[in-house]
């Protein structure tokens, strides 16, 4: 029998580079190579900049297919500024396109719908999008209020408080919520989430990011790349570049992205005259392993109020590559439990810019120490979060779902 059509509700996707996206594509790319034909409804792609890409404007770009996909845009409020208000806006913008496009037709209701939340405004698209009778799984990577309430946008008053009823009300409506780990399932049962919960990790596809040698140019490269955001705790790299800029001079700092703090990261360099730190622009699409090959050494620094959910989905691709990284995190939080399980990197505690230094240094000075680490994380990710196996399991609990239908 042929299996359901699935609609996947997502406001990020191909060709954003970071982010949910890439998982998104991941995700939809793979339900067509089971055998499902795949509707994605998102927005128009501009994050982690403040506008829609140049080769989307003017309403190109609308309805497009990607690799079997088939991918339905909608109009996108895209705010200049980022808060808590602008950014409410924009989703509920997306929201209310989402309906119009049900209402006429142009989008139609399936009996499956995925949908992804960093937005529970697209949980609760994806709720208006199903069938009588149909099955709806909400996929929880960011929980909005403990996100915004972390980062100091929201507080912890009536806006947290009506943030986290919307994130009960519609959650509760779907047949299945998966997040990335138990942490997350418990914070959403303490807000009062009843639903089904499942945890599926984030994913690395091991087959397309592998280590590759790395390029010296006479001195070590250390590499943050992604967003450059409020929630990535980059600070902390500004911090530690200072400590290190006298002491070891054959070492060069690269914060590779985009995102709002990046035009305040130019400025701290250029005040605190770091000549060992430099900013570069995000790699294309396809050139990953690449890119991971050029840091010798990788940072994954956070903000620690916003880091109790989940783990970055940064580090499987660092590890996938070979490469081993210092993380800044609070002893006892996710990534200083994986550092136990995997043994395939080191932490540091937050807002420390000497340990931070310290533990370049270390591994600046064990070209063996580096090489044990990115092995240990290459095996870590073979055997617990490739692709294959995540994305089997969860094609597998899907059609679980849909049979009980």
């Amino acid at each position: 029998m042929q299996p359901p059509e699935v609609l996947f509700v997502t406001q990020y996707y191909r060709p954003e580079l970071i982010g949910s996206a890439p998982f998104s594509a991941d995700l939809a790319e793979w339900l067509v190579g089971c055998g499902r034909q795949v509707t994605v409804l998102t927005g128009l792609p501009h994050y982690p900049a403040s506008e829609v890409f140049p080769a989307y404007r003017k309403g190109r770009g609308m309805r497009e297919v990607f690799n079997g996909v088939m991918v339905e845009r909608l109009g996108a409020w895209v705010p200049r500024r980022r808060s808590a208000t602008a950014r409410i806006m924009g989703e509920a913008w997306f929201l209310m396109n989402g309906a119009f496009a049900l209402a006429t037709g142009r989008i139609a209701r399936h009996a499956v719908v995925l949908s992804l939340c960093p937005s529970i405004l697209s949980v609760a698209l994806g709720a208006m999008a199903r069938l009588r009778g149909g099955r709806s799984v909400a996929i929880v990577h960011d929980i909005q209020s403990g996100l915004a309430s972390g980062l100091g946008m929201v507080g912890n008053g009536w806006l947290a408080r009506v943030m986290q009823s919307c994130e009960r009300m519609v959650l509760n409506r779907a047949d299945l919520v998966v997040v990335l780990s138990s942490e997350m399932a418990d914070e959403l049962r303490r807000i009062g989430v009843t639903a089904p919960v499942e945890v599926v990790p984030i994913w690395v596809d091991t087959d397309q990011v592998r280590p590759m040698p790395a390029c010296h140019d006479g001195k070590l490269t250390v590499l943050y790349s992604g967003n450059l955001g409020k929630k990535q705790g980059l600070g902390q790299v500004i911090d530690m570049a200072e400590a290190l800029q006298s002491r070891r001079p054959d070492i060069d700092i690269v914060l590779r992205g985009n995102g709002n703090q990046a035009e305040a990261l130019r400025q701290q360099i250029a005040e605190r005259g770091l000549a060992n730190t430099s900013l570069a622009e995000l790699l294309p699409d396809g050139s990953l392993s690449e890119g991971l090959a050029v840091g010798d050494i990788h940072l994954v620094p956070q903000d620690p109020d916003t880091a109790s959910f989940a783990v970055p989905s940064k580090v499987f691709n660092i590890m996938a590559a070979g490469r081993p990284f210092v993380a800044t995190a609070h002893p006892g939080s996710l990534l200083w439990r994986l550092r136990h399980r995997s043994g395939a990197f080191m932490c540091v505690p937050p807002n420390d810019a000497g340990a931070f230094a310290e533990a370049i240094v270390q591994l600046a000075d064990d070209p063996e120490l580096r090489a044990d680490l990115g092995e240990r994380g290459r095996q870590f990710v073979e055997r617990h979060v490739a692709k294959r196996k995540v994305l089997g399991d969860f094609v597998t609990r899907l059609d679980a779902l849909c049979a009980r239908s």
